[in-house]
């Protein structure tokens, strides 16, 4: 057999007629579990095509194929042995290329996708023989009725009245890429702070960067079995229930063989920086977004981002890693030395490897441990090629620095949690961030501020004052972002609570968020008896009510077993259980005579002292460094 890396033209383009065989199951590929994910692959080679002018290689698996007899002058042909799903769904994703280039007008392109869909009508002897792959049995109808469709449209009305035929997964497929598709050549996708870079692209230009990454950013393996292979055991073979392979193995055994050509000391390349990786420490599996990844594979990803100063995916961890290695050349913007060989990649992950586990043992390092406490309940990891830089520049040397670059990570992402701005862009904008300090020539606080300051879209600004006490006076804090993430805010604010008279007492984890004007509150919290004359007014009211319970002022932390029975009490009652029960720095507060009486002015007013302590943990961009 061969082996080869094929870019999807070079695959589809010449006249051959791929076949499934009948034994293959039917087409079983979803949105949640397969099409999310190649979509978020192929958009991003596409954000970057229409952006930068550039198409990276971008590798989307294996498939094996069989050569099968053929006469002289037919279409030559191949069974599909294993990829078959995989390889389906990228010819309905061309379809639906095909069919949108056709519908607006781009009819070169669309002569290009088509060519990459079917043969040449002239080289076809069997009807079938039309069509670039033919699936198994049970498929070819609905691959029939797809590929004969000019758009969305007329595959409506061929479908109307077959609900079985409205819902084969085939359908579905070209349903998603469709609309996925049409939507980013409409520009709907667009991150906000590209709007104004991409004013001026239109849609042909969208269609000739999509044509560029289908013709040479899109990649498979393609393994060719010769006659004497045996086809079953290689299926078998490939499909066993075997252990996997981690990115991380595949990148030791290429870096280990290189090493050796290279006349490497591979034995002790091996102890001295190898063999930390050996430990349960790094094989296990930790969450990152949907899904799990371990935690090696996790470092490697994060080192790579670095290293290329690109977006960097877990899933194609090891082409990326050999791509970088076997370019041999340093990225211009990079002020950290490229090894020249593997023994010195092999030093250099290592040498990273140690600051990545010190992440993962903050312990006598308090700054980092309430960064790192805090970076959870934001919940991305995408800031960690960014801290990789910034501790192995400061620290142990200037440790000081490097706290201070913390706070002022710290206050960006703590103050977009409040205001809940989205965190779709933060790959890039740590990339960014990357680049911006290395021309500033040095990692610092003050420039890390400079940098994030500049951000004016949603997804990239640093919130302001203003808008910090706009999500705090007047929108509900519980109900609109996570319960993790609300605790998060108010244990901070706890730890930036407490006095120096009183002893500091560790937080423990378990701890609930309560209402102090609980939810339930129509029994024994009721409004003033004369709103009950006017309808308008009262409804006023109970719509006040309900937005500011749940503002940051009417919340706290318990740290006991609170009686459910007195948690919708009368204040009176209440109150002496909610300190019995609570006996940290934020709940102090409540024994003070602004909390003699609890409605919606004591709410107002406990939120402005929550506010004005929240400015001191989270400054400002301009006050942060």
């Amino acid at each position: 057999m061969d082996a080869n890396t094929r870019q999807l033209e070079a695959i589809f383009d010449p006249n051959v007629f791929f076949q499934v065989p009948l034994f293959q199951r039917p087409y079983v590929w979803n949105e949640a579990e397969n099409w999310d994910y190649l979509w978020e692959d192929i958009q991003a080679l596409l954000d970057k095509q229409l952006r930068t002018g550039k198409t990276r290689a971008h590798f989307l698996g294996a498939i094996v194929l069989e050569q099968l007899p053929h006469s002289a002058g037919s279409i030559e042909t191949r069974q599909v042995i294993d990829g078959q799903q995989r390889f389906t769904t990228l010819q309905l994703f061309l379809i639906a290329a095909r069919n949108l280039a056709a519908g607006r007008g781009a009819d070169k392109y669309a002569e290009r996708f088509s060519a990459l869909v079917e043969n040449n009508p002239s080289r076809v002897e069997d009807p079938i023989e039309k069509f670039k792959l033919w699936p198994t049995n049970s498929d070819r109808v609905p691959f029939k009725t797809i590929h004969g469709c000019a758009s969305l449209k007329e595959l409506d009305q061929a479908v109307k009245g077959k609900p079985a035929l409205a819902g084969s997964n085939l359908v579905g497929a070209y349903r998603y890429f469709h609309g996925k598709l049409d939507a980013w050549i409409a520009g709907k996708d667009d991150d906000v702070d590209d709007q104004a870079e991409l004013a001026g692209k239109t849609v042909e230009d969208r269609i000739e960067a999509l044509w560029q990454v289908v013709k040479g950013g899109l990649q498979l393996v393609v393994i060719n079995l010769d006659r004497d292979d045996e086809t079953q055991v290689i299926f078998e073979t490939l499909n066993a229930r075997g252990t996997e392979l981690l990115p991380a193995d595949l990148i030791k055994n290429y870096l280990f063989r290189k090493a050796l050509v290279q006349d490497a000391d591979v034995e002790a390349l091996y102890e001295d920086n190898w063999s930390r990786f050996e430990t349960e420490f790094w094989r296990e599996e930790v969450q990152q977004g949907r899904i799990k990844r371990p935690r090696i594979d996790l470092f490697i990803n994060h080192y790579l981002t670095l290293m290329t100063r690109d977006e960097v995916r877990t899933t194609h961890l090891f082409n990326a890693f050999k791509a970088f290695v076997e370019s041999g050349e340093p990225n211009p913007e990079s002020r950290i030395p490229v090894p020249t060989d593997a023994a010195g990649h092999i030093r250099q992950l290592a040498h990273y490897a140690d600051v990545f586990e010190a992440f993962h043992r903050p312990e006598g390092h308090p700054a980092l441990a309430r960064f790192l406490r805090n970076l959870e309940a934001v919940d991305t990891s995408t800031v960690y090629p960014f801290l990789l830089h910034a501790h192995a520049e400061l620290v142990p040397d200037d440790r000081a620095e490097f706290d201070k670059v913390l706070a002022v990570l710290d206050s960006f992402l703590m103050r977009r949690l409040i205001t809940n701005y989205t965190g779709k862009n933060y790959n890039r904008l740590f990339v960014d961030l990357i680049k911006a300090i290395e021309r500033a020539g040095t990692v610092s606080a003050k420039a890390v501020a400079e940098q994030l300051g500049k951000g004016s879209g949603e997804s990239t600004k640093f919130p302001s004052d203003m808008e910090l006490l706009t999500a705090v006076f007047e929108w509900p804090l519980y109900g609109r972002i996570a319960q993790y993430k609300v605790r998060a805010v108010l244990e901070a604010l706890d730890a930036a609570s407490q006095s120096t008279k009183s002893p500091v007492l560790s937080i423990p984890s378990n701890l609930t968020i309560e209402h102090v004007l609980p939810q339930t509150w129509q029994t024994h919290w009721p409004l003033p008896a004369d709103l009950k004359d006017d309808p308008v007014a009262e409804r006023e009211a109970i719509a006040k009510r309900q937005v500011i319970l749940n503002t940051l002022g009417n919340l706290t932390l318990i740290t006991g077993p609170f009686n459910s029975s007195l948690q919708n009490a009368a204040w009176g009652a209440k109150r002496p259980e909610l300190l019995k029960y609570s006996k940290i720095n934020l709940t102090q507060y409540f024994h003070g005579p602004e909390a003699d009486e609890w409605d919606e002015a004591a709410i107002r007013k406990r939120t402005e002292h929550l506010f004005k302590l929240l400015l001191q943990v989270w400054p400002d961009a301009s006050k942060v460094a």
